[in-house]
């Protein structure tokens, strides 16, 4: 039933009236609640210049909560809160022992804690939900979807000559949702009543399905948990000081110009065929490359005649490029560390050519995608940048978007903008991956590396694999590798060790190190003899992933990834697999060669299908591989974040210290002054023991830094 409590009765089928009292009365014996909210905007039309970033129904501090949606599914309580006070709701919607079930419920924490100041402890949602269940597959989580999915409901777009409503059909009809935007004053119709009802019943009733699924309890009371601290960090913000932006923006305009001379300055003396001469503002014979046309530039690697392919993320074919990843395998290791360095070279050759044209689209982007216009994200109210989060990829990170807080420049003069007129704590992991990557594997050596420490190495985990990797390789037990002693092949050692625990070969290492791939299989080989258990661990994750068609990507929480394409590779191997007899394999290699020469003329397409098959096979091997590093680092991170929750919500300090950005392996947090101390040790106290549960095996440090700016 429900139940609509107003400035005035209602007179709807299906719709009675009610008071808040009646809502209070019934809600605060409930454990388990459903929620929705509907919002309009707060400020007149084009109040704010930039609307386009922060949208007025969507932006807590721009909108306005115009309804409130609670119940369960014998009574909904649709309330209008442009006219009803609910201070008495306020008790039931801060406890800390009811469960709130809903769809988005992020939406609702920051509207409800901007608005109301409530508080949300124990949320079930149900999109949060869904993706944990689902991840991998490509569907849509919307809740008109899952109700289609999970409810057999109808969407009212779909409803046309062939697909009539019958009787008990559930319809959706999102469009009404675009009518809360301008109601203003008017009264709320039937229709939107319902809909609002429905924002409740959906929920709950897809929950009801979902809780089926009992693999996934840990993962799921995690992401819910953490949803709160993606809220709780959206609403803050991050301080950002225009002023130094544009200082910054201007400086980097001098460098790009530098840059951009540079380069055209090496073409116009050494490739006259790329210079044009008739140029009516021209004194000289000028390079006339438009270095920002990918197009352009690919040519004139073409021209010179070494332009790399690489995999298009697109079109997932090899294509030509001149993105960095690409380029840099290109030179020599001096000159990929002189480009990391950020130094400025001159250009004398082609390999110089493409530090200092990298160089240049280094430049190029600090004043185009970090340039003025990136001030657009500073919010109207708060004066602060507020991103939005996606919270759960492949892998369990989150992603940052509109504005990316997980990309900005690590350069000091951009972090520095990000300046607190309090205390920013800047917390990191120590070796997060390194670590993770000895947990998952298991192998002692690491293991002890990290637990007990090195009396040569000391923390330098990158040296202490170098020695044992190139002991191996060289046979010269007596060899130690220090940074001093040895920096290329400590270089080369932490390469392989990241790109190994990425899923790597000795094809895809090749360009990195310059080197022919039976040298960089060398190198593989010799990681593996160094750690062992490394080497067994991967095999069997592998093979694992290709027989299950899924990755369980940490232990703990039980958090899977589902192979989308794994039903239809395995059709394929098995109806492949059927034209070979069982003694195929006892053959010699002449009569193999023999029998398969007679397949492909009986099946042309066979050839085909086992490199599609192979080449799935690979990509989900190095998934096996990957996903398991950056997931478990992800969910260690989101762990942190819930327990320093937790802890504000305990001791009531959430207006003392709290979340503003999480960038991986990162906790960044406010505190107010007297604070910066006592939050420092907590953030710590908090990554170090999300480091232990996700860990069990190996320490996971935490080092904070107290400043002004964010440091990193």
């Amino acid at each position: 039933m429900i139940y609509f409590i107003g400035k005035n009765d209602v007179n709807f089928e299906g719709v009675a009236n009610a008071t808040l009292q009646d809502c209070v009365s019934y809600l605060e014996n409930l454990s388990i609640i459903g929620i929705d909210i509907e919002t309009s905007r707060r400020f007149p039309k084009n109040t704010f210049h930039n609307e386009d970033v922060y949208e007025p129904g969507l932006d807590p501090y721009l909108s306005k909560v115009i309804m409130l949606q609670l119940g369960d599914l014998d009574r909904r309580y649709v309330i209008d809160t442009r006219y009803v006070d609910i201070t008495d709701l306020l008790p039931i919607l801060n406890n800390s022992n009811t469960t709130f079930v809903g769809h988005n419920l992020k939406f609702e924490a920051k509207h409800l804690g901007y608005n109301y100041g409530i508080v949300f402890h124990k949320i079930w949602d149900t999109m949060l939900v869904e993706q944990n269940l689902t991840n991998g597959f490509r569907i849509s989580y919307g809740l008109a979807s899952l109700a289609e999915r999970y409810l057999g409901a109808k969407k009212s777009e779909n409803i046309d000559l062939f697909n009539e409503v019958e009787e008990g059909d559930i319809i959706i009809n999102k469009a009404i949702r675009t009518e809360f935007l301008y109601i203003e004053d008017k009264p709320f119709t039937q229709e939107q009543i319902v809909y609002g009802s429905d924002d409740i019943v959906f929920p709950l009733m897809i929950k009801a399905f979902q809780e089926r699924s009992t693999d996934f309890q840990v993962v799921n009371d995690l992401e819910n948990r953490f949803c709160l601290c993606l809220a709780d960090m959206e609403l803050r913000g991050m301080p950002l000081v225009p002023t130094k932006w544009l200082e910054v923006y201007d400086k980097s305009k001098i460098t790009y110009s530098k840059r951009l001379l540079k380069i055209n300055t090496y073409i116009e003396q050494h490739h006259s065929n790329y210079i044009v001469s008739n140029d009516l503002f021209a004194t000289k014979p000028i390079c006339n490359i438009m270095w920002s046309s990918s197009d352009q530039v690919i040519e004139l690697f073409k021209y010179f005649g070494n332009c790399p392919l690489e995999k298009s993320k697109q079109t997932k074919k090899l294509e030509y490029s001149v993105g960095a990843s690409a380029l840099l395998k290109l030179v020599s290791s001096e000159l990929k560390e002189a480009y990391s360095r950020g130094d400025d070279i001159e250009i004398t050759d082609f390999e110089t050519f493409i530090i200092g044209y990298l160089q240049f689209k280094k430049s190029e982007q600090s004043i185009t995608t970090f340039g003025k216009d990136w001030l657009k994200y500073i919010h109207p109210i708060t004066k602060r940048v507020h991103s939005n989060y996606k919270q759960i990829l492949n892998t369990g990170r989150i992603s940052s978007n509109r504005p990316n807080l997980q990309n900005i420049p690590s350069d000091k003069s951009f972090r520095d903008c990000f300046e607190s007129k309090i205390s920013i704590i800047n917390c990191d992991y120590s070796s997060q991956e390194s670590r993770v990557l000895a947990d998952v594997s298991q192998d002692e050596d690491m293991i002890s590396f990290f637990n007990d420490g090195h009396p040569i190495f000391k923390d330098d985990f990158h040296s202490f694999v170098a020695t044992k990797m190139f002991r191996i390789i060289r046979g010269d037990e007596t060899l130690v590798v220090t940074k001093k002693t040895h920096p290329k092949e400590r270089q080369d050692a932490k390469s392989i060790g990241f790109k190994i625990a990425y899923g790597g070969s000795a094809f895809t290492l090749k360009d990195d190190f310059g080197v022919e791939e039976d040298v960089a299989q060398e190198f593989i080989d010799g990681y593996f003899r160094a750690f062992p258990s490394l080497d067994a661990d991967f095999k069997e994750a592998k093979k694992k992933a290709v027989a299950l068609g899924y990755i369980e990507i940490d232990p703990v929480t039980r958090r899977k990834w589902f192979d989308k394409d794994f039903q239809t590779m395995n059709e394929i191997y098995q109806r492949l697999n059927k034209l070979y007899p069982r003694e195929y394999k006892t053959w010699d290699q002449e009569k193999r060669e023999e029998f398969k020469k007679d397949l492909r003329v009986k099946y042309p397409n066979m050839g085909k299908e086992w490199s599609e098959y192979f080449s799935w096979v690979g990509k989900l091997e190095r998934n096996a591989l990957n996903y398991r590093i950056q997931g478990l680092s992800g969910s260690m991170t989101k762990y942190a974040a819930v327990l320093f929750r937790d802890h504000q919500l305990k001791t009531n300090n959430s207006n003392n210290y709290y979340l503003i950005n999480l960038v991986h392996d990162e906790i960044l947090a406010e505190a107010n002054p007297g604070y910066e101390e006592e939050t420092s040790e907590i953030i710590k106290s908090c990554m170090e023991k999300a480091g232990a549960i996700m860990c069990q095996r190996v320490k996971m440090g935490a080092v904070p830094v107290i400043s002004k700016v964010w440091e990193h």
